[in-house]
């Protein structure tokens, strides 16, 4: 039986082993079609370099961008090829201890099995001796089989150890194996594309100041998306809170006009008491989640601000940068055309997402300061409660009527509270005009407030007027509306910091903007050539350009167009002053 069940694990671990080669061959031929996928992009960027090879050659240019690419391809190889020369070393590091684990492991199983096969002939010796006389072996096998049982089970034991250990060094080598083939494989491809380290050139020879400041942009770029992400999934989990509070509100309201509708204007009862007890919960469980809302925006207007700062530091250094390189950036300009424009794209795409994601902001701003109102209502007609009698319906009627009075007024004061919207100047980054009303639209829409956040007027007020009478007579405190009015002051503190902070961005744009416009206008100027007649003098250009710069002056000061349809009206006045 022992022979069997030993045949049986030499079975199971045959299986196994055939389990991981299978899984290795599948790897390997998904590997092999990678590395087939990798040399047909190869191959065709082989014949499209050729091409421009040949081009170069016929035409006798030298692509100056094609070598600043490369000498920062190049030393980006440098770098990655240096990694992973450490990276091999700390493989091979790693694969001798293996080695030498296996190596030990094996001598262990060795020293097992020849343990195994001793026992194995003392068993046969045992099985021999119970064959003769049964009475005297009897007492022999008490004292004899019992030792060797236990010396059987305890190597039965350690071989499963044992097994399980080579089981799991095994599929660490098999893993190192995979890295080790995987990193080799991406050795030699640097190696083929970029040749060996010795021949290459020294760190400080290729490259230059602008692919370094691309890069660093590209970077700084890169982190600003990762902050506007994380902005939209906290404005995303603030819009599903608010409408949770929202579908509140219209339940209690909605409860509020049946109970009044069904009852009149009777007062007290245990299933009201019942009633005014949970919506006095909900009321709170609002202004807990109201308070966390303050939390979150305070948390989002500090990373605002820090974010505010790093830009207009940005800006100051590109400042300075261009005011002291701008008379070599007419000269050389044109090489790093394409980056430019790509880097301008990326800039106009992050502020549309900053524009965006302020809009939700006031939006959520916004809703937090309806939802405060809505609330001090509450308290205003669980206060004026206590007011009438229900021996006199006249006082019941005027108590209503000032109570719909004070929620119209209270209405005015949270519409007055709406942040106006700002439209944008211009466009940015040459951007045109149905892009620019696109955005103002859409900014436009983020900004409106849901219908169901305002309570109605006229006859449906009226109707929601008996609310009061089922509210608490003299549950909130005075230190519960204190509370109210606290968070309501921060969250206008907050709206004015971030309306502050949001036009700080509008004016660094705005005089970006208006820099670059004054560059393309002196650029027009310096181009523009007007066809002098020889009868007339020197002075006549002059004086027919001053109603072009008066017109130029005029657009840009006391018009609100955008800076592309100004440049079309500019370009089409001189048309006609010259022809």
């Amino acid at each position: 039986c022992e022979i069997e069940e030993m045949r049986a694990e030499m079975d199971e671990m045959r299986d196994t082993f055939y389990e991981e080669d299978t899984c290795q061959l599948q790897e390997m031929r998904r590997e092999l079609e990678r590395a087939n996928k990798n040399c047909r992009i190869l191959q065709y960027r082989l014949r499209k370099a050729e091409r421009k090879k040949l081009r170069y050659a016929q035409t006798g240019e030298i692509d100056e961008e094609l070598l600043r690419s490369l000498e920062q391809d190049l030393k980006v190889a440098k770098d990655v090829s240096v990694r992973l020369h450490h990276e091999l070393e700390k493989v091979e590091e790693k694969r001798t201890k293996t080695e030498d684990e296996n190596e030990k492991l094996r001598q262990k199983l060795i020293e097992v099995e020849v343990t195994k096969q001793a026992l194995q002939n003392e068993l046969d010796k045992t099985k021999e001796k119970r064959r003769g006389s049964k009475d005297i072996q009897k007492t022999d096998r008490k004292s004899a089989q019992t030792p060797t049982e236990e010396v059987n089970e305890d190597l039965k034991c350690q071989l499963a150890f044992i097994k399980e250990e080579a089981v799991l060094m095994r599929k660490k080598t098999a893993k190192i194996d995979k890295e080790k083939d995987r990193l080799e494989q991406e050795l030699q491809k640097y190696r083929s594309f970029y040749g060996e380290l010795d021949s290459t050139h020294h760190k400080g020879e290729a490259g230059g100041p602008p692919t370094t400041r691309e890069s660093e942009l590209k970077l700084r770029l890169r982190l600003v998306e990762e902050e506007a992400n994380i902005l939209g999934r906290k404005i995303v989990e603030l819009e599903v809170e608010n409408r949770g509070l929202r579908a509140e509100l219209d339940d209690i309201r909605g409860e509020g006009e049946g109970a009044g509708s069904s009852e009149g204007g009777a007062m007290g009862g245990s299933g009201s008491g019942r009633g005014l007890g949970d919506d006095l919960t909900e009321l709170r469980q609002q202004l807990q989640l109201v308070e966390d809302e303050a939390e979150l925006l305070r948390r989002n207007l500090a990373d605002v601000e820090d974010q505010n700062k790093r830009v207009t530091t940005e800006l100051n250094k590109l400042r300075f940068k261009a005011g002291t390189h701008e008379g070599g950036a007419r000269h050389g300009g044109g090489l790093d055309g394409a980056k430019a424009e790509a880097l301008q794209e990326e800039l106009k795409a992050a502020r549309l997402q900053i524009n965006d994601l302020s809009g939700k902001v006031m939006q959520l701003q916004y809703e937090n300061r309806v939802l405060l109102s809505n609330m001090q209502r509450y308290d205003l007609a669980s206060h004026l409660s206590l007011r009438p009698s229900p021996r006199d319906s006249d006082a019941e009627s005027d108590a209503g009527g000032a109570t719909s009075g004070r929620r119209e007024s209270d209405e005015d004061s949270s519409s007055r509270l709406v942040p106006p919207h700002r439209k944008r100047e211009g466009p940015v980054g040459g951007e045109s005009d149905p892009d620019e009303v696109r955005n103002t639209n859409g900014s436009s829409r983020c900004l409106t407030p849901t219908r169901g956040l305002y309570t109605p007027t006229g006859p449906e007020g009226a109707a929601s007027s008996p609310l009061a009478r089922f509210l608490p007579v003299g549950r909130c405190s005075l230190l519960e509306r204190q509370h109210m009015t606290d968070i309501r002051m921060e969250a206008e503190r907050l709206v004015r910091t971030i309306d502050r902070l949001i036009a700080d961005t509008a004016t660094i744009i705005s005089e970006a903007r208006m820099k670059a416009f004054r560059k393309e206008l002196q650029t027009f100027i310096d181009r523009l050539e007007v066809p002098r007649p020889e009868g007339r003098d020197t002075e006549e250009p002059l004086s027919m350009f001053q109603p072009i710069i008066l017109l130029i002056l005029i657009l840009v000061l006391f018009s609100s167009l955008s800076y592309a349809t100004i440049f079309k009206l500019v370009f089409l006045f001189t048309l006609f002053f010259v022809l």
